[in-house]
């Protein structure tokens, strides 16, 4: 699920009309108190005559809405520290990098400017102004908003002059295809025979770059006794004009016509568009008379418009159709290309399109100019490998590549593509790349915006589950339109409160006794259905909203302890905690003061987290683990074994408990696979003082190998599947009898 999916665009909403349209800006602030003062301090500003709209959001999420609901938004004033210590940041990411807008100002309002130092946010983020709270007064706020609206306005035109430039040019080229520089050329050359009546000699035009003349110039058109079809379109070199060379020079330095009577030259160019020269060399048997000469003066003019016209066209088809740093072609162009491509040439074409992996991490590396120097390196590269494809590049790392199905790449030759070696400037390069196939068969029925964006999606979708290549199949379509779904319910869950937790009981496996619960988080619909937690969990990581979920189920999981223990059973429960919320202070504070104001004794809660994700911060996650242990919580290691600990880390790790992950119980009694993986667990834990628990444990073959090797402590369907609250006290009363 990628962030784009965060954003659904609808009609712009309509606004109140009294005389004119407001400027919309956009205030995202959690600070109540602290937006009001900006909405009352903006609320008679007047820009160009027309009043200011303030719009408001408390939070990423009610942002996206808001941001969905307006494409007009001309300036978001910011707040950086909201739900987490980055959200403002990662919200100014999705608006510049996912949903492409660089037009929309964002200013960035913060009252804790230690936490995203002014330096390094303008440098890493695409952020036009920086403010602190307590600088921003109404007037300092007016100008900044006054000007922010005026630059916005001004690259919306600008925006808006591209879009219409892009249908000029091809409403221009439908007209009359003697825009064309060969059919243009061809055509002044039957005029030109018409005006003077030739009926022996010949014309011959031809085109050179630069100051100077030179026998290299390409021949573009050529009639008479210089019409050769063997020679059409080669070098002026083929066809012995050597005694023309003095006076193609004469022309060429003097940039104008040249009339004698054995020849005319003609001279033409376009310097200020692309550094074109034109000549037409007019040889007859008879010399030309004035009134030939005067007529072909005349018709000069006329020539001249139409080669500026060709090389205007031209120009502004290779701006609209050409990127400008690799000079490959671009999205406009494989959108025209797939809207004028017929139904059987789409039935026997594909669409590769691959996305550089970790390019915003280059960039940081880097810089821009020589990431831009890359992708060309990479572009020569692809081109090498596969000269007959067409690429495009779509966006700022991402390409899509146009083929003929029997042109495909085989499956070696894609992983030469996506695992690519780059030399610049004497350093070795080592780009990983992601790859989608989509077979335009599948997608006749689709608008050209519609295939891409699902190519685009697509490649997400595959870089999100981990794949290097993926092929598009007719099922992934609905998969994206279910995630969008969900991830619009998972939202209003969230508003609505809908989650509740189940506990699943852990167990000493020589007794039957119990030691404890994993309080496990669940979504069930208003319409009843139930979400499994492998669908929401990664949608609600993916969308930044896991740490909303993770309090919510510590929140009942607090309340869970307490309502046992008034039961007459103080037994832990366990609740999950993500690595990303273990980087969030706000999230470790506030977990931390809910313990507190419960007055629940610490040893009645454990904290869960996977040790790939302690692993991946180990010197930061590590102590944050110790402030929870120091008051009493318990520490698990989650799926312990799956990750790379080191022994130090091990050693000097802030936990009690240690849970080997069910794919090692699986194993047990089927073959050797787990074995010596639960034997180091177990005796890390005697060696460490590690409390030892093994999960998913289903079978009483797997309980008895548990027990020989040591393990009395495990969960699992064999003791008991998960459970409401409710029915866990019921449970724990039924085990309690005699």
């Amino acid at each position: 699920m990628s962030e784009l999916e965060l954003f659904h665009f609808s009609e712009s909403s309509t606004f109140n009309k009294t005389a004119v349209m407001p400027w919309k800006v956009l205030s995202v602030e959690d600070d109540i108190t602290y937006q009001a003062s900006l909405v009352y301090s903006l609320k008679d500003l007047m820009v160009y005559e027309r009043p200011v709209q303030v719009l408001t959001a408390n939070s990423i999420s009610q942002a996206a809405d808001v941001i969905s609901r307006n494409s007009d938004i001309s300036v978001i004033l910011l707040d950086v520290v909201m739900e987490e210590d980055d959200a403002g940041l990662r919200l100014a990411s999705t608006i510049r990098e996912v949903l492409g807008n660089s037009t929309v100002r964002i200013i960035l309002v913060t009252g804790q400017p230690g936490m995203a130092p002014r330096r390094e946010v303008m440098t890493k983020y695409d952020i036009d102004e920086y403010w602190n709270k307590s600088d921003l007064v109404r007037d300092t706020l007016h100008t900044v908003v006054s000007s922010h609206i005026r630059t916005w306005r001004y690259l919306l035109e600008l925006t808006q002059a591209k879009q219409g430039l892009q249908m000029v040019v091809d409403a221009a080229r439908s007209i009359s295809n003697k825009q064309n520089l060969t059919s243009f050329t061809e055509t002044v050359l039957n005029e030109i025979g018409r005006i003077i009546g030739i009926t022996q000699g010949g014309i011959i035009c031809f085109s050179y770059q630069g100051e100077q003349f030179s026998p290299d110039a390409r021949v573009l058109a050529s009639s008479g006794t210089f019409s050769d079809s063997d020679q059409k379109r080669q070098t002026l070199s083929a066809f012995n004009l050597d005694n023309f060379y003095t006076a193609f020079a004469t022309a060429a330095e003097s940039r104008s016509h040249l009339f004698d009577p054995e020849y005319t030259i003609l001279y033409f160019e376009t310097p200020e568009i692309d550094q074109g020269h034109y000549m037409l060399l007019v040889h007859t048997p008879s010399k030309l008379t004035d009134s030939h000469i005067n007529l072909l003066q005349v018709f000069s003019e006329n020539i001249k418009s139409g080669f500026t016209a060709v090389a205007l066209v031209n120009r502004l088809t290779d701006l609209a159709y050409r990127d400008q740093v690799l000079k490959s072609y671009n999205r406009n162009w494989l959108l025209r290309e797939l809207s004028s491509m017929p139904t059987d040439e789409k039935n026997r074409s594909e669409l590769l399109v691959v996305v550089v992996n970790d390019f915003a991490g280059m960039m940081v590396t880097f810089g821009e100019q020589y990431c831009e120097d890359i992708l060309s390196t990479l572009l020569v590269n692809i081109y090498q490998q596969h000269p007959s494809n067409v690429i495009a590049r779509t966006g700022g790392c991402t390409f899509a590549i146009l083929l003929n199905k029997e042109q495909a790449p085989t499956e070696a030759q894609l992983l030469d593509i996506i695992d690519q070696r780059l030399m610049l400037n004497n350093t070795l390069h080592r780009l990983s790349l992601t790859a989608a196939r989509v077979d335009l068969n599948l997608l006749t029925e689709l608008k050209p915006e519609q295939i891409l964006q699902l190519s685009e999606s697509t490649v997400n979708m595959a870089r999100l589950k981990g794949k290097r290549i993926i092929d598009y199949e007719s099922g992934i379509m609905g998969d994206i339109t279910a995630s969008h779904h969900l991830l619009m319910d998972l939202h209003n869950a969230i508003d609505n409160d809908d989650f509740f937790i189940m506990l699943q009981p852990k167990v000493y496996m020589d007794t039957g006794q119990v030691a404890g619960f994993e309080a496990l988080l669940r979504w069930q619909k208003p319409d009843g259905e139930v979400v499994a937690p492998d669908r929401f969990i990664p949608l609600a990581e993916t969308a930044g909203l896991i740490s909303h979920l993770d309090l919510e189920a510590a929140k009942q999981t607090i309340a869970a302890a307490i309502l046992l223990q008034q039961a007459g059973f103080k037994l832990p429960i366990a609740f999950n905690a993500s690595g990303i919320d273990l980087n969030q202070k706000d999230y470790v504070d506030t977990l931390l003061e809910m313990i507190i104001q419960s007055g629940l004794d610490g040893s009645l809660l454990e904290i869960e987290v996977t040790e790939s994700q302690i692993m991946l911060n180990y010197d930061h996650i590590n102590p944050i683990l110790s402030k929870f242990s120091d008051r009493g919580v318990g520490v698990s290691i989650d799926d312990f074994g799956t990750g790379y600990s080191s022994l130090a880390h091990v050693a000097n790790l802030a936990a009690t408990t240690l849970k080997i992950d069910k794919s090692f119980v699986d194993h047990l009694g089927l073959d050797d696979a787990g074995d010596h993986v639960i034997e180091m667990v177990l005796h890390l834990g005697e060696q460490f003082g590690f409390t030892v628990i093994a999960e998913g444990v289903e079978t009483e073959t797997q309980r008895q190998h548990l027990l020989s090797r040591g393990c009395n402590i495990a969960q699992g369907y064999l003791f008991a599947r998960p459970m409401l609250i409710s029915d866990a006290v019921k449970w724990l009363l039924k085990q309690t009898q005699p």
